[in-house]
């Protein structure tokens, strides 16, 4: 028997019991479940009294054949509000309600513990499939006990679907990755600037912890490395929210600008589109005009990104997309590729401009 990562609880039996139990190989098992395969009627029966017997009817396949609804799928947010988040569950639920299977929703407020509970609270409730956006480990605690559960909900049948720049090298087999081009999104908006002229810039991604946010700040370095004389500060913020970086932003003008003056860059470019409606609230507050004096980007593509004054320059992520193909690739017993990446794509509006005395 397994112990549970979360509290140290026996686990449900694994197909390897079954098939001990059953004397057959995991392979006939496996084709029991699957209910695709020519299996004798008398070993399914006896695979299927073993199914019953081991309490492993975890298995979303074993709950089929008994002719029960379908498993729901589940999805843990961050955050209910977020905006990326939103889209992405909007995603699983269009096409878990297309599958007609029930959506989950669990919120995790950026709590490793609390995800880990989640996670353990969803594999109870027989979900087929656990989605779990975002960019980073908390811990490697955090990390080592998630790839228990990747490999403990392989076993029952189920998946652990990583939707977004979070990795379990080694596990491969174990769960559904699907990315999108982080980077790449990065260095195109970092270098819709440098196209325009701006040497001069703060680059604000995010929290340093977040392997997303490091990634960003990488590719903003990148399309600037190309200008001999370019000019880089770079801040953290506390997250990808906006009272954060409109404080971060804030701190920074206070500290490099005298009274009447001009900050010494003239493009800021932020982690993501949340963070640019901070920095833009932070400019206002200083006088500063977007884009006459600073030009400003995001990431992200948000529904609101568009409607900022003035309309904002991002990066469009599919997140949608994203959560659509976290149920179907979760839900397809064979798929083609355990891993995906989706490409993103620049949006041009009117907060990048040539900058100022240029």
């Amino acid at each position: 028997m397994l112990q549970n990562p979360v509290k140290g609880a026996v686990m449900a039996a694994t197909i390897h019991d079954v098939a001990r139990d059953a004397q057959v190989s995991i392979a006939t098992v496996s084709r029991v479940l699957a209910g695709n395969y020519p299996v004798a009627a008398a070993t399914r029966e006896r695979v299927l009294a073993s199914v019953d017997a081991l309490n492993y009817a975890a298995n979303p396949n074993a709950r089929r054949l008994r002719g029960a609804a379908p498993s729901p799928v589940a999805v843990l947010l961050g955050s209910i509000t977020g905006p990326s988040f939103a889209a992405l569950a909007q995603g699983v639920e269009r096409e878990a309600r297309m599958l007609d299977r029930i959506c989950l929703i669990g919120v995790t407020g950026g709590d490793a513990e609390r995800e880990l509970e989640l996670v353990e609270a969803m594999r109870r409730q027989q979900a087929s499939a656990i989605i779990l956006p975002g960019g980073y480990w908390q811990s490697t605690e955090h990390r080592a006990r998630m790839e228990q559960y990747a490999d403990l909900l392989a076993r029952e049948g189920s998946r652990l679907v990583l939707a977004g720049n979070r990795t379990l090298p080694g596990h491969a087999e174990s769960i559904i990755s699907i990315r999108y081009d982080n980077h790449g999104g990065a260095n195109r908006v970092a270098g819709r600037l440098a196209a325009a002229g701006h040497r001069r810039a703060l680059l604000l991604p995010g929290p340093f912890a977040s392997d997303t946010a490091r990634e960003r700040l990488d590719a903003f370095r990148s399309a600037f490395d190309v200008q001999p004389d370019a000019e880089l500060l770079v801040r953290e913020s506390e997250s990808f929210d906006r009272e954060p970086s409109k404080a971060a932003v804030l701190d920074v003008l206070d500290e490099l600008v005298p009274a009447g003056g001009l900050p010494p860059f003239t493009a800021i470019v932020c982690g993501t589109d949340q963070m640019a409606a901070g920095v833009l609230e932070a400019l206002r507050e200083r006088g500063l005009r977007c884009p006459e004096d600073i030009s400003v980007t995001g990431f992200d593509d948000i529904p609101s990104a568009r409607d900022l004054n003035p309309a904002l320059t991002t990066v469009r992520v599919p997140y949608e997309e994203m959560g659509a193909l976290a149920v179907r690739l979760a839900l397809d017993e064979a798929p083609e590729s355990h891993r995906a990446l989706l490409e993103t794509h620049v949006i041009d509006r009117a907060s990048v401009a040539p900058p100022r005395n240029n």
